[in-house]
């Protein structure tokens, strides 16, 4: 016997609009309303939007397709009248909403995404890449002693240049010990070492897979 193919949620089941990292491929987006329109044959060929999932890649989606799922995010991320847009994290570190602390001191830095009707400290907002001030510090390299040599045939006397004896250069190999590590240098962005994954968000309580 087959169970309903609508299910109401219970507890401990994720609220529509949660978002969550996949680490899975994911098929072609289906943006033609896949809460409508799903079918066994969606299960082999985009499992997660049959499990109520979707990419987060910044589709425009109808409402009247996605009432749960518009409920939650309204115009947030973009879109009028019967479209709205879902976010879009392709390429995006997420971040928890730091509104009311401290812990984001740039939060005047922060944009709402293009045509959203977000607040620019709010949740959808985004923050451009930036290193904080700071400042290097070495041990000055020693300066050079000179000493003079007897005049030449000119009459002028001449100098010679040695550096004196002193310790290591700071940001050069030590004598004795292994070369450092090559540092990755972008001229594009700072970031941390990092893996990529699918963000998906939760579009849906109302679907379930078959079960035969």
């Amino acid at each position: 016997m087959n169970n309903p193919f609508f299910v109401r949620p219970g507890f401990g089941e994720l609220p529509v609009g949660s978002v969550t990292a996949f680490a899975g491929t994911l098929g072609a987006p289906d943006s033609a309303g896949a809460a409508t329109t799903v079918t066994p044959q969606d299960y082999v060929t985009d499992p997660v939007e049959a499990w109520g999932w979707m990419f987060c890649d910044g589709r425009s989606l109808p409402t009247y397709d996605y009432p749960e799922l518009f409920a939650v995010l309204g115009y947030v991320y973009g879109g009028s009248g019967n479209q709205f847009l879902i976010p879009d994290y392709r390429g995006f570190f997420l971040r928890g909403n730091g509104t009311g602390t401290q812990n984001d001191p740039d939060i005047a830095t922060r944009k709402v995404p293009p045509g959203g009707q977000g607040q620019s400290s709010g949740v959808g907002s985004t923050q451009p890449f930036a290193v904080e001030t700071h400042e290097h510090t070495y041990n000055s390299v020693p300066a050079p002693a000179t000493s003079s040599s007897p005049s030449t045939a000119a009459g002028a006397p001449s100098t010679t240049t040695a550096l004196t004896t002193g310790g290591p250069v700071p940001g050069q190999p030590v004598p004795g010990q292994p070369p450092p590590s090559p540092v990755l240098v972008s001229q594009y962005e700072t970031r941390p070492i990092n893996v990529y994954v699918n963000h998906i968000i939760k579009f849906t309580y109302g679907l379930a897979p078959f079960i035969r």
